[in-house]
């Protein structure tokens, strides 16, 4: 019966891991973060040019999110770039959908990256 009992129990454990391990599999695929993943931000590609943030950043204001924090004077507006203030409101964007990849595209613009783009003064969530 002991032998009997140790096979059930890895049988039951074998099950568990492929349904925990697809589960994962499957939010991965649609880019969905599970517990305890890093982090994901959205960020502009490094050759997307000024003018393409700043529709990019006109854009993501027009659509809910808080964009006050990178008004002149919020916590958020320095560096006062079209870069910087572009990568706050395309990853706020990009939060308020949940974090899913189609989220972080901007007609090709933008980038999905673990490295965390806050500042001192300004952090990104």
């Amino acid at each position: 019966m002991k032998s009997l009992s140790s096979i059930s129990f890895l049988l039951l454990g074998t099950v568990f891991f492929h349904l925990f391990s697809s589960t994962a599999v499957e939010a991965a695929s649609k880019g969905k973060l599970m517990h305890g993943e890093d982090k994901r931000y959205c960020v502009p590609k490094p050759e997307a040019s000024d003018a393409a943030l700043q529709k990019n950043l006109d854009w993501a204001c027009g659509q809910g999110i808080d964009c006050s924090p990178i008004q002149p004077g919020g916590i958020c507006g320095d560096p006062a770039t079209v870069r910087f203030r572009a990568q706050f409101a395309m990853n706020s964007y990009y939060r308020k959908e949940g974090g899913i990849d189609s989220a972080c595209d901007f007609s090709g613009t933008a980038q999905i990256t673990h490295v965390d783009p806050s500042s001192e003064k300004c952090k990104f969530v």
